[in-house]
């Protein structure tokens, strides 16, 4: 089963976990070797929530920390906000970020938000299969990323 959770300092403990193990993940965030704690990843969260206007939920799968979800630049004016996640290399490709995906669909649906867009690079081919499915408009943003953008209300 999935579920996504408000991101909290639990949270933040098993989000310095997996990136203290998953060298894919490091790898992909240009993370070096320097460890950080707990309570300082927490904080790092919530600053970010705070500056990009933004929610953040663990995901988890089958009640395991499999990786973070967000909501982030919401504009309840424009009715949009930008969708961004990461997921731990081991639940990845097994529909893990399809399901968190779609419940916060959901929850930004609640807020009245009706267009979500990422950045996504050209070459990850995962991302870009989860948003195909809502037929999105893709649009290069330069020689490495697409912009990609869709309606949520014909989506759910």
């Amino acid at each position: 089963m999935i579920s996504i959770n408000p991101f909290t300092l639990e949270s933040a403990e098993d989000m310095v976990r997996l990136l203290g193990t998953d060298e894919i993940v490091r790898k992909e965030l240009g993370i070096d070797k320097s460890e950080f704690s707990a309570a300082e990843e927490f904080e790092f969260v919530q600053e970010w929530c705070k500056k990009k206007n933004s929610e953040s939920f663990e995901i988890r799968c089958d009640n395991e920390f499999a990786g973070l979800i967000s909501l982030s630049h919401i504009d309840l004016v424009n009715k949009s906000a930008r969708v961004g996640y990461l997921v731990g290399s081991r639940f990845r490709n097994k529909g893990i970020a399809s399901k968190a995906f779609e419940a916060l669909l959901k929850i930004a649906k609640s807020k009245g938000i009706f267009e979500v867009q990422s950045d996504i690079d050209k070459d990850n081919e995962y991302s870009l299969r989860i948003w195909d499915k809502y037929d999105p408009v893709i649009e290069e943003k330069d020689e490495k990323l697409y912009t990609i953008k869709f309606m949520i209300g014909c989506a759910l």
